[in-house]
């Protein structure tokens, strides 16, 4: 009796066992879908200074998030739709889409991925990336991917890779292309020191552009003050090679970036200086100071902004600079389940002349809907 019991007991266990595997070997599938709606006025709706419009914007987007205990893929696609009562004869489509994907391919082993890209008929979606230009539609692309090793409780390894490309319809424009490798050791719980290496190809695009290249040797640090306030800063410098173009040159490299979250809200503080790709997508010198934060002091109000002040100029000081800037922001009331009502502002310019051809300001009403699960919380 007492054998049979025992058996008995270690099926019901084996089964029980068994059934934990398939699940967590199981992929769970959510869909995405959210749905944009504003009215509003553009103060420069053709970009070139010649007066604004009242502007409709429709913004719907669709994708699929799948993830099961050793990894995650979102996949959305979407775009807006504008619509303008003068001076445009056809609605503008600006199309956009999103790939993240991130996998803990091995105990120790972890990848981490994103890739997104903007078709821009409007030149709004490209002042939002810190590049003023009016040199009509463009195909915006960026990403980047992180494959780390921890070797032991304190060292790990990684590659990286970045990809950055702007490309105007005339055939013109610029693409980077930053394959890099890192070290860091972990002193203690909070800081993290290392160095990395990355290798930058710039590669110009159309007819009279120029190549150039860079080497950037960096020290990083990271610290975690708090569970919900982290540091991460960078700095060196890239040896230039533009053969096209005037030799070699030493650029001063770093940046700072400072991130919080919790249950009031997010906010990152980003600072840059070094090369990459400009305001005119070229490569150069580039600079920029961006903040962005989120807040939500009660459960049915959120409140958003970001903005920027980007500059790049000529390799190695930044002679003949261009300076641009950028903010945004949103006060949104969540009155039901998925659904929000809020007021949307935006600027954007240029810095550095009295033309106020790139001048640009919206406002707008909009409502928003989103889908959510059952795990997601309405507010």
């Amino acid at each position: 009796m007492g054998t049979r019991r025992r058996a008995s007991k270690a099926a019901v266990l084996a089964v029980l066992m068994c059934a934990s595997a398939r699940a967590e070997g199981s992929v769970q599938v959510e869909p995405v879908a959210r749905l944009g709606l504003e009215g509003g006025y553009d103060s420069n709706v053709l970009y070139d200074g010649r007066g604004g419009d009242n502007l409709g914007r429709v913004s719907p987007d669709l994708g699929l998030q799948l993830r099961n205990h050793t990894w995650n893929l979102g996949l959305v696609a979407g775009g807006d739709l504008l619509m303008y009562q003068q001076r445009r004869s056809a609605p503008v489509w600006n199309q956009r889409g999103r790939l993240v994907l991130n996998a803990r391919l091995d105990p120790r082993l972890t990848l981490e991925s994103e890739l997104g890209a903007t078709y821009a008929p409007d030149p709004i979606g490209l002042a939002r990336l810190g590049i003023f230009s009016r040199a009509g539609a463009a195909l915006i692309t960026s990403g980047s991917a992180r494959l780390g090793w921890r070797m032991n409780h304190d060292w790990q390894i990684a590659g990286t890779l970045a990809e950055h490309m702007v490309r105007f319809d005339a055939g013109t424009g610029a693409a980077s292309h930053t394959p890099g490798l890192e070290a860091t050791r972990r002193l203690d719980e909070r800081l993290e020191l290392g160095g990395a290496y990355r290798f930058d190809i710039f590669q110009g695009l159309g007819a009279g552009s120029r190549d150039a290249y860079a080497h950037e040797l960096q020290a990083i640090a990271r610290y975690r003050w708090t569970r919900r306030i982290s540091l991460e800063a960078e700095g060196g410098a890239a040896l230039w090679a533009s053969p096209a173009g005037g030799g070699q040159s030493v650029v001063p490299e770093a940046s700072v970036q400072l991130l919080a979250s919790g249950r009031a809200g997010d906010a990152r503080v980003t600072l840059k200086h070094g090369v990459g790709l400009g305001n005119l997508a070229t490569p150069g010198l580039f600079d920029a100071a961006e903040v962005a934060f989120t807040a939500r002091p009660w459960r049915s109000l959120r409140l958003h902004a970001d903005g920027g002040l980007w500059r790049s100029g000529a390799i190695p000081w930044g002679a003949g600079g261009i300076v641009g800037y950028g903010v945004d922001g949103e006060i949104a009331w969540l009155f039901s389940r998925g659904f929000r009502m809020g007021l949307a502002v935006s600027r954007f310019g240029r810095a550095d002349t009295a033309d106020t051809t790139f001048d640009r300001s919206t406002v707008g009403l909009r409502l928003g809907w989103e889908l959510l699960h059952h795990h997601e919380r309405a507010y």
